[in-house]
């Protein structure tokens, strides 16, 4: 949900998002079968789950009898091609949540490296990001929040094959690590895990392998190998590989990726913000009740893999169970789905800062709101 490091890199390093999303994301990490374009829609981001698609740059909401009625057109920029991981905004607007808050939504897949700044000129409403990102584009000026935190972990997992034996942070040791680059979710968990255990990137053989991590894992090119822990781990285990996972939520609790709009916006119309957020967490909790029919509402926006093969639909079935378990916790049992934990935003400000990615202080406490959760 983000590609060099300095403004543009650090957004590349996290705008992946990613999540994830995962997320994300992740926007995240790339399919194991193509190499992949972004993940979490800003400066260049790493992609979510494999997805055997080539998706169309602009997809309006599938009509509904509502949808015709709505008045207010909005853009989602999206991180990814269609995919599983979206699901909850899938379902929201085949169900008319978005029609009923009047708001046509508009799908748009042109993976533009600038969605921060697009969304900070109002070019584009709503994108997806994750917290390190923001706080980053805010230091640079850009008035952007999150409105809603998708996942409550950061979604970013170094994997390996489990008879290397490699199952802590510090087994990591001279070991091949490969990520897609010096960018995006993957490098970002990366440090992030070097700096809750002590450790540095010298300790590790670091390199950098493109968005074809599951290739180099299993080919053994390199030792251990990054991703978003719903999609490579499960593409990986499908070839009946046996892995060693490390996530980084483990070991640091990262502002995971969210959905993102205009402080302008916010300010201006609050009401669309706060229709739009409803209407994506009525969707994510109609994915939660019942995930094989929600698999089967996004399958009319994912028209490739709705033809794909049984292997590949179930692969992609797992992938959105995994997804789900990323937007739960027990701040979302406290307090609902999309609640955003001040808690991360406060460490992933002091990590940023003592990494130097960050250059000054921030006030953590604008940087997000939960304010549309109400």
């Amino acid at each position: 949900m983000f590609r060099r490091i300095s403004f543009a890199l650090m957004l590349a390093v996290l705008l992946s998002a990613c999540g994830t999303a995962t997320p994300a994301s992740q926007p995240t990490s790339a399919p194991a079968t193509q190499s992949a374009p972004t993940a979490t829609g800003n400066a260049t981001a790493e992609t979510p789950a494999s997805q055997p698609t080539t998706a169309p740059a602009t997809t309006n909401a599938q009509p509904t009898a509502a949808s015709a009625a709505a008045s207010q057109e909005i853009v989602l920029a999206m991180p990814y091609i269609p995919n599983v991981q979206f699901a909850e905004y899938y379902v929201a607007d085949q169900k008319g949540y978005y029609a009923a808050e009047g708001l046509n939504v508009t799908f748009d897949y042109n993976f533009e490296t600038d969605v921060v700044q697009r969304i900070a000129q109002g070019t584009v409403q709503f994108g997806m990001a994750s917290g390190d990102s923001i706080l980053l584009a805010r230091a640079n000026g850009l008035p952007v929040q999150t409105v809603a935190t998708i996942n409550q972990k950061f979604p970013t997992v170094f994997f390996s094959k489990a008879e290397q034996n490699i199952k802590t942070p510090a087994d990591l040791k001279g070991k091949s690590v490969g990520i897609p680059g010096h960018f995006g979710a993957s490098y970002i968990g990366l440090l992030a895990l070097l700096y809750a255990n002590q450790m540095q990137e010298r300790d590790l053989n670091v390199q950098d392998i493109g968005f074809a991590q599951v290739a180099a894992l299993s080919e053994g090119k390199v030792q251990v190998a990054s991703g978003y822990g719903n999609n490579e781990p499960l593409v990986l285990e499908q070839q009946g590989i046996k892995l060693n996972v490390i996530n980084v939520s483990d070991f640091f609790p990262l502002a995971s990726d969210g959905i993102i709009t205009s402080e302008g916006l916010i300010k201006s119309q609050p009401d669309i913000v706060r229709g739009f957020v409803r209407a994506t967490l009525k969707g994510m909790q109609d994915v939660i009740a019942d995930p094989t029919a929600a698999f089967d509402t996004a399958l009319a926006y994912i028209p490739e893999l709705k033809t794909a093969d049984q292997k590949t639909q179930d692969l992609q079935r797992k992938v959105l169970v995994a997804t789900i378990a990323y937007w739960q916790s027990d701040a979302t049992k406290a307090s609902g789905l999309g609640f955003t934990d001040v808690k991360n935003w406060q460490a992933t400000h002091t990590f940023l800062r003592d990494s130097a990615l960050l250059k000054t202080d921030l006030d953590v406490s604008k940087a997000f709101t939960n304010d549309f959760l109400k």
